[in-house]
């Protein structure tokens, strides 16, 4: 069928003048050509794509897992069907790259007791992730539980000297003794009990190596030790770092006169420090670790547009097929780790609405006047390494109007749904919300942009939507199976998505980019909680490689843009603290509260300028 230039005139005028509603339902009115389709069909196609990707087959899709190119060749193969075209490297659908999935530990790797024999590697300790690649001979300080809560006036590093030391530290932190306490009722959710929370301080405290011991009743002795892939994360330390099995530093500190359990039930029972130099204790500590890097591949289609012009313009939609593998990495159960996390929810629900989307966007007699790029990227459980590889170098970067992520969308309750960014795009709100009352769901908007693949983008200054269907107790588990997604909720997430995608690509107006503040989503929430609430209004440029913290911009109007910081500026040094990457600008964060003045230190055009801020509630 020719298609109507009167219908298209008047689709345009529609949202030219933000008559959305009408908008959306003339774009229904354009697809309900393919949706004529008996809703079964659609709903085995979801489930179909859903239980394939999270199955046991497929290894949990982890970058360095057989599985995730079976899911790169099944994604491909159904573009295929559609009869979309490639839009990867060399006129292929595979767009390849290659990303850092963990550390090996090498020779020389040594952790010697004293004048005693060292212990043995991986049997009696391990070096941790991210330790530097380094020797030291020092003296040993314990420091309880490495924790510096100034807010609560709690500090294991009080009464001791760390500088220049080794410190020996617990895992986790103390039981809370009333609701003010800073501590979690489990062990592992306070930032306080991060290891990078726990390295990061003693790196600040002047000491040269963290050993941590784990006494939590819960640990044994074949899972006590910590895998070193676990343990990873980006930007690494320049602290060395291991992790030594409680038996044997109970039986080196006995010659001493000294029991960590004790210790430890004095420092849980009182609440306060009890940390103390060590008489005659000094270790020599070397670990050698090697980078270990995989090949990857995002799978990229395009289906062109049909206006002449418009064509030439492009609307990204996007969704993340990697997951966690075995769990060696980004795991919230450390006994699960070496079972597979199927990623039903994370994300093979996303990669099975834009499979959706992309069979009935190609079906259409009547194709949207813009072109419709699909991307399924891997590397996001890595560190958003996928779509930054896109944005850097899809050649039509620049004429890219909007892009629509899809992470976390199979477990749809009562239909309702998050929509992050929707405030990043001039009439972004209005569409998705003129099409949500048409399917009868209701939408809370966040403020902020949330954090996935669509931040690539949003960095870029495109606007974006992220479509989120809430948290939940499998998140990061094993347990997150194909059969607990809401399949019918998924199909209703595909209408409301094609409801917002088609007045965009067939609008003639362009919507125009609004900054947001950056905020994370509930997926990612529950591992950040902690701190005092103080706000800065700095936007990172995730997944660079940088010693420090380059902005990809600041909100309007915050401390961070009242200072004078802006787009491009790289943070250096936050209150006197030296910051290496993300997690140390979140942790000095967290050590502040709303109406304290603070030094932020920033590389702009490669020299250092002091800026002065006071930070504010998140509001």
């Amino acid at each position: 069928m020719t298609p109507n230039p009167l219908f298209r005139f008047k689709l345009r005028s529609l949202l030219a003048s933000l008559a959305l509603v009408a908008t959306v339902v003339v774009a229904f009115s354009a697809w309900t050509l393919e949706s004529n389709t008996p809703a079964p069909s659609a709903t085995e196609e979801l489930r179909r794509h859903a239980q394939y990707l999270a199955s046991d087959e497929l290894t949990g899709r982890g970058v360095d897992t057989p599985g995730i190119q079976l899911a790169a060749n099944y994604i491909a193969k159904e573009f295929v069907r559609y009869g979309l075209k490639p839009a990867g490297d060399n006129r292929g659908y595979f767009q390849g790259f290659e990303v850092a999935v963990g550390v090996d530990v090498k020779e020389p790797s040594v952790l010697a007791l004293g004048h005693s024999l060292a212990a043995a590697l991986r049997e009696e300790w391990i070096p941790l992730g991210f330790s530097a690649s380094n020797r030291a001979e020092a003296e040993v300080v314990f420091a309880g539980y490495g924790i510096t809560a100034k807010d609560y006036d709690y500090d294991d590093y009080a009464g001791i000297d760390a500088k220049g030391k080794i410190v020996l530290v617990l895992r986790y932190e103390p039981p809370p003794r009333d609701e003010r306490s800073p501590f979690k009722k489990f062990p592992g959710y306070s930032i306080h009990s991060a290891l990078r929370t726990k390295a990061n301080n003693a790196r600040d405290h002047g000491a040269v190596g963290m050993i941590l011991v784990d006494l939590n009743p819960s640990a044994d002795e074949k899972t006590e030790l910590l895998p070193t892939r676990a343990t990873v994360w980006r930007g690494g330390n320049n602290l060395l770092a291991a992790q030594l099995k409680r038996r044997v530093a109970e039986k080196w500190l006995a010659d001493r006169g000294i029991s960590l359990q004790a210790l430890k039930e004095k420092i849980d029972r009182e609440e306060k420090p009890a940390s103390m130099a060590l008489d005659k204790a000094k270790v020599i500590l070397e670990v050698t670790l090697e980078e270990v890097r995989r090949s990857t591949d995002n799978v990229a289609a395009l289906l062109p547009g049909s206006d002449p012009t418009l064509k030439d313009e492009y609307v990204v939609i996007g969704a993340h097929y990697d997951h966690l593998g075995f769990g060696e990495f980004g795991a919230l159960m450390p006994q699960a780790q070496g079972r597979i996390h199927h990623g039903a929810d994370d994300n093979a629900s996303g990669i099975a609405v834009l499979l959706d989307l992309a069979r009935r966007l190609s079906r259409l007699q009547l194709k949207p006047a813009r072109s419709i790029v699909f991307v399924a990227f891997s590397a996001e459980e890595l560190g958003l390494h996928g779509s930054r590889h896109f944005v850097e170098r899809w050649p039509a970067l620049a004429s890219t109007k909007a892009m629509v992520n899809l992470d976390m969308v199979g477990r749809l309750r009562d239909n309702r749904l998050t929509v992050f960014g929707a405030r990043s795009g001039e009439n972004l709100s209005a569409i998705v919300g003129a099409g949500a009352r048409q399917l009868g769901l209701s939408v809370n908007e966040s403020d902020g942009v949330g954090r996935s693949d669509h931040m690539s983008f949003y960095n870029k200054k495109i606007p974006v939507l992220h479509f989120f269907t809430g948290n939940h107790a499998d998140y990061h588990r094993p347990s997150d199976t194909w059969d607990k997604l809401s399949i019918e909720g998924m199909n209703k997430v595909s209408d409301l998505v094609l409801a917002t995608v088609l007045p965009i690509a067939n609008g003639g107006e362009t919507i125009n980019f609004v900054s947001l503040p950056a905020r994370q989503p509930a997926a990612e929430m529950t591992q950040r909680r902690g701190g005092s609430g103080a706000y800065l209004g700095s936007i990172p440029e995730y997944g660079v490689d940088s010693e420090g913290v380059p902005l990809a911009g600041v909100t309007e109007n915050s401390p961070a843009a009242r200072a004078g910081l802006r787009r491009g500026d790289v943070i250096i040094e936050f209150a006197k603290r030296k910051i290496r990457d993300i997690e140390d600008l979140t942790d000095a964060l967290g050590g502040h509260k709303p109406g304290d003045e603070i030094e932020i230190v920033v590389k702009r055009t490669g020299e250092p300028l002091t800026f002065k801020a006071i930070l504010s509630s998140r509001g």
